[in-house]
């Protein structure tokens, strides 16, 4: 029953995740900080959840696992990062690095200590 919760989580997530990304892009912002943009957000909204008495585990797997999982992408993050490093956007590349790995880590311990 729980891969149910998952799945609906997830499909909550990925259509958010969507939904920012077409966004964003409308707003003359690069994809790829859309990418970092839910990332970052992904990651303090988890650091968030992590640390709240929610009393039903199956909401928190719905929430961290579902919908967060979903909602944060790795494999758009390093599909990102190669396409900035083939057009020789080196500085962006880096900074876009640092922004999800050292920006999601700060966010998360931020959502934490909420």
């Amino acid at each position: 029953m729980e891969w149910i919760i998952i799945a609906i989580g997830g499909g909550v997530g990925a259509t958010i995740r969507f939904l920012v990304q077409l966004w964003i892009g409308k707003k003359l912002i690069s994809s790829y900080w859309a990418t970092a943009l839910v990332n970052v957000l992904g990651s303090l909204m988890l650091g968030i959840t992590s640390n709240m008495a929610i009393e039903t585990s199956s909401l928190l797997t719905f929430i961290t696992v579902g919908v967060l999982g979903a909602f944060t992408t790795f494999s758009t993050f390093a599909f990102d990062i190669v396409k900035l490093i083939e057009i020789k956007k080196w500085g962006t590349a880096l900074l876009f690095i640092n922004v999800n790995l050292m920006g999601g880590i700060m966010a998360f311990w931020l959502g934490w200590i909420i």
